[in-house]
């Protein structure tokens, strides 16, 4: 059998010099519709990824890019030739819609094609994927004057937002999303398209309106469910959960107030508030993180890289701090993980890594870090706890394995906050989260507590 494949970048190249929220997504979304128009011209073939059979796929108003950088399919004689030739039509009918050099966006967009015949049982995607990663490193980009691209995407993606959304929108902002459970009609008006973010002089919100989140979620042991696929029935029906967990963590994402920047494959990139009514993004994160692991039973897990910034932090270092909270911190060890980190307006950060894997510790975080009702005087009364623990670490580290020593720790030290109703729940969450974090890595426990202290504080506070 012979299989044609193709891969499309630089996609993060393209996304990595955005400076708003349309830019990045406009950066996204024209591959997936590049990926699109080309796959609709062989919808008749076989193909192992992605999954096409339901044809909703190629629909507009999916709001999304849900084709991923890469393609495989059962390749007929011809098709070779007639796939460079479709590509050709597609870059054309782009740069005019566009209003782009032909010249160029072929120049830039790294397009590689490989065809190759397989031996009966051998895995498509096993034996086509190291020629695309050899492929892709061979890339290299003319000079070109402002970055033509660039300019466009700038402007506003008109021709792609009516693709996705069916009507020519502007894709939401940053303070559109951050501001999301307060975001009225007359909010709205305020944002300004040449500085939205001079709303925030114009309302009163809480410290965490200021802050936005941007996630990247990839899936893990992928290679070893990709190595157990035999036979059509199987990469067909890989593919199809794939398909489902991109449309139901959209609707997931969406539900939340978020906006969800690329879908396709096990990969995931979104906007979210940090706050949404009375979940936080940890929430978010594992309604989307329980329907794939379903989808996979287990065999195959979810990572996140959630980086939360000041509504002023430029948007590309954004994008790379969560990129690196993905690949450089949840992708370590057991893999499984929830990597976050906060960057204050000054500058100060506080990041965790919290291993889903183990579920009394992520039980004990997700019920924690859900404490974002606040009150009166509770800045200060989070400021006295984190300054406790600060100053009586090595005492802690010592006793962090015995919950009855830590709840004799924080009698002594809060008395009246402890036997107070409003605070009893706090500490016994509090208590059972140190130990828990303790059980699973006792070098890392107070940072994990401190840094999930501080997140507390972000949210129910009022200062920033």
């Amino acid at each position: 059998m012979t299989y044609l494949a193709l891969t499309i970048g630089p996609i993060y190249k393209t996304l990595s010099s955005a400076k708003k929220t349309r830019e990045l997504w406009g950066g996204s979304y024209l591959f997936s519709y590049i990926m699109k128009q080309i796959i609709s011209e062989f919808k008749e073939r076989e193909f192992i990824v992605p999954y096409i059979k339901d044809k909703s796929i190629f629909d507009s108003g999916k709001e999304v890019g849900l084709f991923h950088d890469r393609f495989i399919f059962e390749s007929k004689e011809g098709d070779q030739d007639a796939l460079k030739s479709i590509v050709k039509e597609v870059l054309s009918s782009l740069a005019s819609n566009m209003k782009l050099d032909l010249k160029f966006l072929e120049d830039y967009l790294q397009i590689n094609i490989v065809e190759k015949e397989l031996k009966e049982g051998e895995n498509p995607i096993l034996e086509m994927t190291p020629y695309l990663d050899t492929a892709e490193l061979f890339y290299s980009l003319g000079q070109y004057s402002g970055h033509p691209l660039a300019k466009v995407l700038q402007g506003g993606n008109l021709f792609l937002t009516k693709d996705a959304f069916g009507e020519k929108k502007s894709f939401p902002s940053l303070p559109e999303i951050a501001l999301h459970d307060m975001m009225t009609a007359e909010v709205k008006s305020l944002i300004n398209a040449d500085d939205e973010l001079s709303v925030y002089e114009k309302v009163e919100s809480k410290n965490y309106h200021k802050y936005y989140a941007i996630v990247h979620a990839d899936g893990d042991s992928m290679g070893k469910v990709v190595e157990s696929l035999k036979g059509r029935d199987a990469f067909q029906a890989f593919s199809k959960k794939l398909f489902e967990y991109c449309n139901i963590s959209h609707k997931h994402i969406k539900a939340f107030g978020g906006e969800t920047i690329f879908a396709g494959g096990d990969d995931l990139l979104f906007f979210a508030p940090v706050v949404s009514g009375d979940k936080t993004i940890f929430e978010l994160c594992d309604d989307i993180s329980k329907d794939f692991d379903k989808s996979f039973n287990g065999e195959a897990t979810l990572s996140f890289g959630v980086s939360m910034q000041y509504h002023k932090f430029p948007l590309y270092e954004a994008l790379e701090n969560s990129r690196n909270l993905l690949f450089a911190d949840a992708k370590e060890g057991n893999k499984n993980n929830i990597a976050f980190c906060v960057t204050k307006h000054s500058g100060q950060t506080f990041k965790a890594v919290i291993h889903k894997g183990d579920k009394e510790l992520y039980e004990n975080f997700k019920l924690f870090s859900s404490n974002i009702s606040g009150g009166e005087g509770m800045d200060n009364f989070l400021h006295s706890i984190h300054h406790k623990i600060d100053a009586n670490k090595v005492m802690l580290s010592q006793i962090l394995k015995d919950k009855n020593h830590l709840k004799n720790f924080f009698d002594n030290y809060f008395n009246k906050e402890v036997h107070d109703a409003n605070y009893r729940a706090f500490f016994e969450q509090l208590i059972a989260f140190m130990h828990e974090a303790h059980l699973a890595d006792e070098k890392k426990a107070l940072d994990v507590v401190y840094a999930t202290l501080r997140f507390i504080k972000f949210v129910q506070g009022d200062k920033a």
